[in-house]
């Protein structure tokens, strides 16, 4: 019995993949895309991995290039320092995400710097379609989590995440009541 409830537990930590094993399998999707075939895809593989501060509310993933390394020269894997990632994101839930995270900092590691229309149109080639529009929800997610207080309508009780007390300084858009403050758990 014990041992049957420690496998249930190992096989449930198992599931979640690490950031390491992950990176491998957007690399290996990266390798099977055509239109990245030009591109050195197999020297990402050299890049360290990181994760960001629990604390960075907007940063999801970023990816940093080495010291003196200029966004205007060609740019390649090597002039990456490390690729970061929100460790929130590392949770079975947002699995999908961190996949298209890595994706997306992969392509500027690959000299795609600015999210221009190229770069973009890069990025649309991720398969996973649904992934790449998780970052509201993601960011949504970050929010709630660091809120310290929520602004609640006491009608359509839509909430609003927030650092500050409103005292009823605000009201509902939809309502046009007056915003309760309850304190985030």
């Amino acid at each position: 019995m014990v041992v049957q409830s420690v496998l249930d537990d190992w096989i449930e930590v198992k599931e979640i993949p690490t950031l390491e094993e992950q990176a491998r399998e957007v690399i290996a999707t990266m390798r099977s895309i055509p239109e990245l075939a030009m591109l050195p895809v197999n020297e990402l593989e050299k890049i360290p991995l990181g994760r960001l501060r629990k604390n960075a509310n907007r940063l999801h993933a970023v990816c940093r290039y080495k010291k003196g390394v200029r966004k205007k020269n060609a740019l390649g894997p090597n002039d990456v320092r490390c690729i970061d990632v929100h460790p929130e994101s590392l949770t079975k839930e947002w699995t999908r995400y961190t996949k298209f995270l890595l994706f997306h900092e992969y392509l500027h590691a690959l000299g795609f710097s600015n999210h221009n229309r190229e770069f973009r149109q890069m990025e649309s080639l991720w398969p996973d379609r649904e992934a790449q529009g998780m970052g509201s929800a993601f960011a949504e997610h970050l929010r709630k989590k660091s809120a310290k207080w929520i602004w609640k309508c006491p009608s359509c009780e839509i909430e609003h995440p927030r650092a500050r007390r409103s005292n009823r300084r605000y009201r509902c858009r939809n309502c046009n009541l007056i915003l309760e403050d309850i304190e985030n758990p």
